[in-house]
């Protein structure tokens, strides 16, 4: 395990430095978020998209609407029956006067995900922050992301480094372009994090493959505290408490041990 220390406390527990000392949960919604039901990203042609999540990512395809999202487009398309849908005013200046299309789709642990196509959907859509990441080949297709607002990219997840390597080459024989594989291992291989690949869909929608390699049993032994690199964290992550100066949560995916 990495060293934990910088000092001793007057209790002889391990203190860690003032800013991987992060509050890491609070209040009482705690625990009652399982997971993300889903996520929704714009599209030029909601053919092609489906093509390529379908066909080359391989989700399946669980639910498909056309409507307007106008208080009667939702209740009469969309099938919504309670909310806004029901009372919002058709005259809100908020209310866009177009017909969406929309695909769900199912990735293989129940989540969804889900695209839209719509009318004025941008040709150029914001380039991620980090987009020295991606493949310079198709970097034209986006604009300089100067305004960054919603969803800067999306990562989907795979169990082992294997199935990394297996994306890659799946990607790159159906003509998209993909980056190398990327690894966060710091000096001397000490950090540990995910391993991904990168690449966009069709609209240019910025897209990541990861893993964390949950099943190795390396995990079990991390000093999770070296995730926490901000030297200057925002008040609201500071654990001021005594009683938080030497600990740090294992994140939720981490496979106990068979011991």
């Amino acid at each position: 395990m990495a060293a934990l220390t910088s000092k001793e406390g007057l209790s002889g527990v391990a203190e860690l430095p003032r800013h991987r000392r992060v509050l890491q949960e609070s209040g009482p919604a705690t625990g009652r978020i399982s997971g993300i039901n889903h996520l929704v990203l714009f599209v030029r042609d909601m053919d092609e998209g489906i093509r390529f999540y379908r066909d080359v990512l391989g989700l399946r395809v669980v639910r498909t609407v056309r409507f307007a999202p106008t208080a009667e487009g939702l209740r009469s398309a969309a099938k919504h029956s309670s909310g806004l849908a029901v009372t919002q005013s058709e005259s809100s200046p908020a209310v866009a006067k177009i017909m969406v299309r929309q695909v769900f789709f199912e990735m293989s642990n129940g989540l969804l995900f889900s695209i839209y196509e719509a009318p004025g959907v941008a040709e150029r859509p914001a380039a991620p922050i980090s987009s020295v990441l991606w493949p310079s080949i198709g970097a034209e297709q986006w604009s300089a992301p100067v305004e960054p607002q919603k969803l800067d990219h999306l990562s989907f997840d795979v169990p082992t480094p294997a199935d990394i390597v297996w994306f890659r080459e799946h990607l790159l024989s159906h003509g998209v372009a993909v980056s190398d594989i990327s690894e966060r291992r710091g000096a001397n291989n000490t950090h540990r994090f995910i391993s991904s690949i990168y690449f966009s869909d069709p609209s240019g929608n910025p897209l990541e493959i990861s893993s964390f390699n949950a099943a190795d049993v390396a995990w079990q032994s991390y000093d999770f505290s070296e995730w926490f690199m901000d030297e200057e964290p925002v008040p609201a992550l500071v654990d001021e408490s005594a009683s938080g100066a030497g600990k740090t949560l294992i994140p939720h995916w981490v496979r106990p041990s068979a011991e």
